[in-house]
């Protein structure tokens, strides 16, 4: 098995969690609400929410009245959710520091579970499956959500026009990074089903990512994501503001003065136990 890059470490976000909110939250958002949409959360369910990150599925599932553990690899994120929490005044809501990998949970304790752009960084993704199909209860339901193909989304397609042109002799990476990892449709299905989960539905949604301002979208990447922030640092003051000007670039060459979008793509799974 390969080394985990950053972004499969907890230290890797360890710093993302006040920039996640500021930027990316409210986008990745949409796609949990459909994820609890389409397993029908609602009062009284438990409900998991493993990769949780600032947790905005499980507040969302709080406030629809379900009893919700939020689990995340990175302390640094569940101590950011607490905070939350304690400002919000939520009584159904916990959150712990936990390996989705090998949830210290007990077997079929779980209406429903999720993982938003969580399971795709897994070193082992069966192992993740896997894990969220053991506590979930039987005819329970998981939710998983994944980017598609970059080329289906006009946010990877920024991202790759501008990375193109800041580094044109940069190898294409031998697999697919982690956070587009299960982009296949039917990777996703045949590593769910191996996990445990015998029937699986897959949709595909897309969103737009809403911004004031096309430096928000290159501040967001760099505070958010650590791989993408670890590659931009390896090349240089340089290359980090020939990267930054190729994406604002790239969007007011096609939306001029704004407003500002950019639309993403993703697929969710939806696996019956």
């Amino acid at each position: 098995m390969n080394q985990p890059s950053i972004d499969q470490k907890p230290e890797g976000w360890s710093n993302a969690p006040e920039s996640y909110d500021a930027s990316f939250a409210s986008f990745t958002a949409l796609f949990a609400q459909d994820a609890l949409r389409l397993a029908n959360v609602g009062p009284g369910q438990r409900v998991l929410d493993v990769c949780t990150g600032t947790g905005a599925l499980a507040l969302i599932a709080a406030e629809a009245g379900a009893e919700v553990l939020a689990v995340d690899f990175s302390q640094g994120m569940i101590d950011h959710l607490h905070s939350k929490i304690r400002q919000k005044g939520m009584t159904n809501i916990c959150a712990a520091t936990m390996d989705g990998q090998a949830l210290d949970l007990e077997d079929n304790s779980f209406d429903a579970a999720f993982s938003v752009f969580g399971v795709c960084f897994f070193p082992d993704r069966i192992a993740g499956f896997r894990e969220l199909h053991r506590v979930t209860r039987p005819g329970g339901l998981a939710a998983v959500v994944n980017w598609c193909a970059p080329e289906r989304s006009d946010l990877f397609k920024v991202i790759m026009g501008a990375h193109r042109e800041v580094f044109p002799d940069f190898p294409p990476p031998k697999t697919p990074p982690p956070g587009i990892s299960l982009a296949d449709p039917d990777l996703f299905k045949s590593e769910m089903h191996a996990g445990g989960f015998a029937r699986i539905n897959l949709f595909t949604v897309r969103h737009i990512w809403t911004f004031s301002d096309p430096h928000v979208v290159y501040d967001s990447l760099v505070g958010v994501l650590p791989g993408f922030a670890g590659m931009l640092a390896a090349g240089g003051q340089a290359a980090r503001e020939a990267f930054r000007s190729a994406i604002i670039q790239a969007i007011r060459q096609k939306q001029g003065g704004g407003p500002y979008g950019l639309e993403g793509e993703a697929h969710i799974a939806v696996g019956v136990k």
